[in-house]
């Protein structure tokens, strides 16, 4: 199906129980693996306003959820904002998944893109039946309104922060990533998100336990990571014990010169 605008793409979604497609490069792998295809699809088109492309606006960036991968990478706003992106996206994927899949395709997934929203505390701007509205990424990622259509993600003005973005793969351009870790100092405070094979997440106790010197000198950091992770779905001790030490490269890269 081929709506002719947003909401009523929102509306097919909805009476037809069909999921929406851009890229579909998570999508295709998806189904293959359950070997059950949708009926029917949603097409979204990036040619609707606000859907693509990446614009300086009040307090920070908008990105519109159908930016191709590949053109988040290359954007001189990504550069002026976000420096270590760049290359960070180059291994996400490869070159043909970066061409076609998309901003809000990889954030539905709980790709690596969703644990830097996280950190950086973004906004999305939603579409529904009754309208448009925003909701803090954090909020939205555990509850989404089904058939609700993401139109753009806010980040905050981030210039200057310092940003640190792991990846942790089987192969790191073609596989699934198993752990994406991104540790953020906005120039007060650490902010620190995961997502991979657990749950995407905010570890918030972690930061608490950082900027409180009274109980981070009570307390091993080890272990309230290795908690707040099993927590949100991080089951596997090795990988937990491997994320736990991409926390402190990025703890250690971020806060150099604190």
């Amino acid at each position: 199906m081929r709506p002719e605008s947003p909401r009523q793409a929102v509306s097919f979604a909805k009476r037809f129980r069909a999921p929406y497609i851009a890229g579909g490069t998570w999508l295709q792998p998806s189904c293959e693996r359950s070997r059950q295809w949708p009926a029917q699809l949603v097409a979204l088109n990036p040619d609707w306003p606000e859907f693509r492309g990446i614009q300086e606006a009040e307090g920070g960036l908008s990105i519109g959820a159908l930016t191709t991968l590949d053109e988040l990478a290359s954007h001189p706003l990504t550069a002026l904002y976000l420096p270590p992106l760049s290359g960070f996206l180059n291994r996400v994927a490869g070159p043909g998944v970066r061409y076609l899949g998309t901003v809000g395709g990889n954030l539905l997934a709980g790709g690596d893109l969703s644990a830097l929203a996280l950190a950086l505390d973004t906004e999305v701007d939603l579409v529904g039946s009754k309208g448009s509205n925003n909701r803090r990424v954090a909020r939205w990622l555990l509850d989404r309104p089904g058939g609700d259509l993401l139109r753009s993600v806010s980040l905050p003005d981030c210039r200057g922060w310092r940003v640190s973005l792991e990846k942790l793969g089987y192969r790191e351009r073609f596989s699934p990533t198993r752990a994406t870790v991104v540790c953020v100092h906005d120039g007060s405070q650490v902010q620190l998100a995961v997502c991979g094979e657990g749950a995407p997440g905010r570890l918030m106790v972690t930061e608490a336990m950082l900027r409180d010197e009274g109980i981070r000198e009570l307390t091993d950091l080890e272990i309230v990571v290795d908690s707040e992770l099993e927590t949100l779905g991080w089951h596997d001790p090795r990988l937990r014990l491997a994320v736990r030490r991409m926390l402190e490269s990025g703890l250690m890269e971020v806060t150099r010169y604190a």
